[in-house]
């Protein structure tokens, strides 16, 4: 059951990224503010982060081992929030590529999800 809220989680973080950071692109380029829907997805890709996340490190417990990579990816986006923002502190530039964390992230979820069906398919 963990395994497939796991799974759920992964998927919609992955939907409501790719949708936070597609319509950020889009509205950067033509100059509007985000809707109530952009809100929405930020705001959904900000809470399944840290659940995705948890939900994984709980379900460690009671079953195979994963793969380094696929824990290493899974957690990783959640150390580059840290990096990104004390890299801005330390520049001083809040502003300067404002896609960049979000891209990253959206790089590093996909790759998690990647190595966690391959290690799936792998184990049966």
């Amino acid at each position: 059951m963990l395994r497939i809220a796991h799974l759920a989680a992964a998927l919609a973080l992955l939907a409501a990224h790719a949708t936070f950071l597609g319509r950020g692109l889009y509205l950067r380029r033509v100059g509007r503010g985000p809707s109530a829907l952009d809100r929405a997805a930020r705001s959904l890709s900000q809470l399944l982060l840290p659940l995705t996340a948890l939900l994984g490190l709980v379900g460690l417990r009671g079953r195979e081992p994963r793969p380094l990579l696929h824990l290493l990816l899974g957690l990783s986006p959640l150390a580059a929030i840290l990096l990104v923002f004390v890299g801005r502190l330390a520049l001083r530039r809040r502003t300067e590529a404002p896609w960049l964390l979000p891209a990253l992230n959206l790089a590093l979820i996909a790759a998690a999800l990647a190595t966690g069906f391959a290690a799936a398919r792998a184990t049966g």
